[in-house]
């Protein structure tokens, strides 16, 4: 293409979040290609955004809250892309309902379509069929009730685009078998904020006897499993300390690693230091990376703490086999098992040499997967120009 295109870049959280969908929409806007000119969709404070370090690299912003989708509001948006000239949107959202999709009549996507305007569908969480549409508290009759319709919604929404992503081979094939009719749209990118030009530099060698986990303080990322796998074996290891960084969204899950903390009396050996500034200068330090989620999509801080030289321990959900395999790249263990975490951990604390080989071959493994922000900015541009192609 020639000239530049112009596409808009749509998500349902603030692109100054920093959070995991954030992060992956900031390396796609760094590393795309000077052909595309990209209009910015988000709920962003306008004057937050414009201190953003991408916004150098927007033609524009649209403040839009996903969350706040009617009908009009629909139309409204399909009609100010109509206006501007955009030729393609590519939706990305925390799971395969966001932008109206559990209720057509909500969803921008078919009304772009009618104008004939292009669009992608990035889900980055498969939510599974009987979550995320209704109450969580609500009674299993009623879930099952309500499900078909918001299935045929969803259904029909994706339908309209030209192709729905995930961010690993695991959620494709989840969300291949949720809307079968739609399977050949499906398919994944990985995603990453991983400059590939980092990997001439060498990975230190100097590790402090630090575990750490990296994430948003959640009960479906697990770092309350973890607390109490490091308090089973911290006693037989007083020199070893977890570090847990990340803002805490759930209260409770706090309280457990607490709570842990206290009745074990590991004091300041297990500490959750909240938001950090440069989590990759601690994964740079650290011995050992656990990612013990119960539910992920692919796991961007296993990916980034593989890439910067930690030995890593995952558990076995979602993307994270894709990262890691067993003995090879890393440990598994069953998610949610707080004894085998407890044994992975122990393996690798009384292993160095073990811990030096499997985060050798993880930073090899990460490369030759394309999973830095350059792969992955190339693979979406391979996806526009095929969208786009067909209809020049």
């Amino acid at each position: 293409m020639a000239d530049r295109t112009l596409i808009a870049i749509a998500l349902d959280y603030p692109l100054t979040l920093r959070g995991g969908v954030s992060v992956i929409v900031e390396s796609l806007l760094k590393h795309l290609s000077t052909g595309y000119e990209v209009l910015l969709i988000s709920p962003d404070d306008p004057q937050e955004l414009q201190k953003h370090p991408c916004w150098s690299r927007l033609r524009g912003h649209v403040h839009f809250d996903s969350t706040r989708l009617t009908p009009a509001a629909a139309g409204e948006f399909a009609e100010n892309i109509g206006r501007r000239g955009v030729r393609l949107v590519h939706f990305h959202s925390g799971g395969n309902l966001g932008w109206g999709n559990r209720n057509v009549r909500k969803s921008p996507l078919p009304l772009l379509a009618r104008a004939g305007i292009f669009s992608l569908f990035s889900a980055h969480q498969v939510t599974p069929l009987l979550e995320d549409y209704c109450a969580k508290d609500r009674p299993l009759w009623y879930k099952l009730a309500l499900l078909p319709p918001v299935w045929a919604s969803c259904s029909y929404t994706l339908a309209h685009t030209s192709r729905v992503l995930t961010d690993s081979r695991h959620d494709a094939n989840q969300l291949k078998r949720h809307f079968p009719l739609l399977a050949r749209k499906i398919d994944f990118v990985y995603h990453s904020q991983l400059d590939a030009a980092a990997a001439e530099t060498p990975v230190r060698s100097d590790r402090e006897k630090i575990i750490l986990a990296v994430g948003h303080v959640a009960r479906r990322k697990g770092q309350h499993l973890l607390a109490g796998a490091f308090a089973q074996v911290a006693g037989q290891h007083p020199d070893w300390k977890l570090l847990i960084a990340g803002p805490v969204l759930e209260d409770a899950c706090a309280g457990m690693i607490e709570q842990i903390r206290t009745t074990s009396g590991l004091g300041d050996r297990i500490q959750l230091l909240g938001s950090h500034s440069a989590p990759q200068e601690l994964m740079q330090r650290a011995a050992i990376f656990v990612q013990p989620s119960l539910m992920e999509a692919l796991g961007l801080a296993l990916q980034e703490a593989m890439f910067f030289g930690c030995a890593c321990i995952g558990s076995d959900v979602g993307g994270i086999p894709e990262l890691i395999t067993h003995n090879r790249t890393g440990l598994l263990f069953p998610a949610g098992r707080t004894n085998a975490l407890a044994g992975a951990l122990v393996e690798l604390i009384q292993q160095p040499d073990q811990r030096r080989r499997l985060a050798e071959q993880a930073r090899i493994n990460i490369l030759n997967k394309g999973m830095t922000g350059q792969a992955m900015a190339a693979n979406y541009e391979k996806i526009y120009e095929n969208s786009l192609q067909p209809h020049e």
